[in-house]
Order: structure tokens, then C-alpha cells, then sequence
């Protein structure tokens, strides 16, 4: 590929200094939000003891929900503090004069956003549960261990269905492995990198107004088409008396799609995560101050 596009030699030591710039920017809120599973666990226990109830030990359930909102969180505000300068004037300006090519500066922004900094916490958040885990005992399985346990449960559910959904939805067990998801959480890292680019201030609050407003555009769009049809056939399927399997294969579309649903899951995540990510090159290409 051509020199001026993409140089594997300058694209690395780019990436080299992105990485260091990006700790700089939101190294110490990373590290808050990467061992909050700690501070909850004392808060929590400094608090118990104070009123009189004794140490109280996080459980799974909290943890887990620590975990979530935690997550959000980062992937909401960590484009933003990385990359949200850019839309500044002078140090805007500065990151225009960097010697990468636009594809260079994409590609390194997605590494760090969608790769390094999801992995980073998840391998911090997780350990450090872990180690919590084995300390004290009070605190039940481990996050690592409850998601394994949680994994084959799901399995188990969907392996006891009846035949008729099993003929409706084939094997979703493959569904309730977590890296199944690692698509749908660079997704959110891209939706919100590319708000911190288009946006000059309240980068994330601008973004998720964005994204509700398009939801409801859309759910006014598709939702009279949807319904509109649906109901047509549910009015002939009462009037001849199908079963809810032939009532399922009468929308070819939707009994398709939840026959396919990993494939389903993987084919629409990549167009979305490939068109963010075009958005985001042509936005950092031209891109003016």
C-alpha cells in the first residue's frame, strides 16, 4: 500500500504515541473506574460497620451491577477525554499537523478506543474481583465464575426447550457466550468516538440525544410499516386456524433472522461498526477549525 496511506513502520510508532497521550488524558479516571470494584467493597464495608451492622461482603448481584454501570460509563466518556480535543482549535490544530496519513489516526483511535482500553479494564476489573473473591469468601463467586456458571445455565434453557421452539429457534446457546458481545461494545465505543468528533462541546450528552432522537425517528418510520403487516397476517393465520410454528414460517423475514441469529447478529454489527467507522475517517479527513 501506498507509503503516504498507510506505513506499518509510522502507523506503530503513531499508535506508540496515541497510547501515551490517551493515558495522559484519561489515565486516572480509567484507573478509578477499573478498580471501583475495591472502592464499592470498602465504601460499602466502612459504612456497615459504622452504623453498627457489622462488614458487609459485596456479593455477586451488586458487584455485577457495579460491573455494568461501570462499563457504560467508560465507554461514554473515554472517546470523549481521548479524543474530544480535536475539535479544539489550537490543540485540534496540532493533531492535524501530526506526519499520519487520515487512516493512520482512524485506525489508531480505534485500536485504543475498541481494543485497548475495553481489555485493559476488563483484564484490571476482572483480576482485581477476583482477588477480592479469594480474600474474602463472604463475597460468593467470582465475576469470572458467575459468567461461566451464567453461560451454562442459559446453555442448559435453551437445551431442555420444546421441539416446536427448537424448530422455531434453533441452538441460542452460542448466544450466551460473552465474546459474542465484544462487537456490540466496540460498537458503542465508535458511536461515541464519533460524537466527540463531531461535536465541539457536551460531547457525550449531544451524542445520546443524537441516538434517542434517531431511535425515534426510526420507531416512527418502520414501526406503521411493521405493525401494518403484521397484523394482516395474524388476521389470516386466526381465520385458518395455523399452527404458531406455521403463524412464525408465514414471515419469512423474521423466522429467517431468529434461525440465523448469530449470523444475523454478526452481519448487521459489522455494517454498523464499518460505517462508523468509515463516518469517523472522513470526519478526522476533513475535519477543519
Amino acid at each position: 500500500m501506498n507509503n503516504d496511506v498507510l506505513n506499518m513502520n509510522r502507523f506503530g510508532r503513531y499508535l506508540m504515541t496515541d497510547i501515551k497521550n490517551a493515558i495522559a488524558r484519561y489515565g486516572i479516571s480509567f484507573l478509578i473506574m477499573a478498580t471501583i470494584c475495591i472502592t464499592g467493597y470498602l465504601l460499602v464495608g466502612f459504612f456497615t460497620m459504622i452504623v453498627g451492622a457489622g462488614w458487609y461482603s459485596l456479593e455477586v448481584a451488586p458487584r455485577s451491577t457495579i460491573l455494568g454501570i461501570t462499563l457504560i460509563v467508560l465507554t461514554i466518556t473515554a472517546p470523549a477525554k481521548i479524543y474530544g480535543f480535536i475539535t479544539d482549535k489550537k490543540e485540534g490544530s496540532s493533531f492535524l499537523m501530526v506526519p499520519a496519513s487520515s487512516l493512520e489516526k482512524v485506525l489508531s483511535m480505534i485500536i485504543v478506543c475498541c481494543v485497548i482500553v475495553p481489555f485493559a479494564f476488563f483484564a484490571i476489573y476482572l483480576s482485581l474481583d477476583q482477588i477480592l473473591c479469594l480474600i474474602d469468601s463472604r463475597c460468593g463467586d467470582s465475576l469470572i465464575i458467575a459468567i461461566n456458571n451464567g453461560q451454562t445455565v442459559l446453555s442448559d434453557i435453551f437445551k431442555k426447550a420444546s421441539l416446536e421452539t427448537q424448530n422455531i429457534i434453533p441452538d441460542y446457546s452460542i448466544m450466551t457466550s460473552p465474546w459474542m458481545y465484544a462487537d456490540d461494545l466496540a460498537e458503542g465505543f465508535l458511536i461515541f468516538l464519533l460524537g466527540a468528533l463531531l461535536f465541539k462541546s457536551s460531547k457525550p450528552a449531544k451524542t445520546i440525544g443524537c441516538l434517542i432522537l434517531i431511535s425515534i425517528a426510526l420507531s416512527m418510520i418502520t414501526t406503521p410499516i411493521i405493525m401494518h403487516g403484521a397484523v394482516e397476517r395474524f388476521k389470516e393465520a386466526a381465520a385458518s386456524n395455523m399452527s404458531p410454528e406455521e403463524i412464525f414460517e408465514s414471515f419469512p423475514f423474521i423466522s429467517w433472522s431468529m434461525k440465523h441469529a448469530v449470523l444475523m447478529d454478526c452481519i448487521t454489527d459489522t455494517v454498523v461498526n464499518l460505517g462508523l467507522a468509515i463516518a469517523i475517517y472522513f470526519r478526522v479527513r476533513k475535519i477543519k477549525h
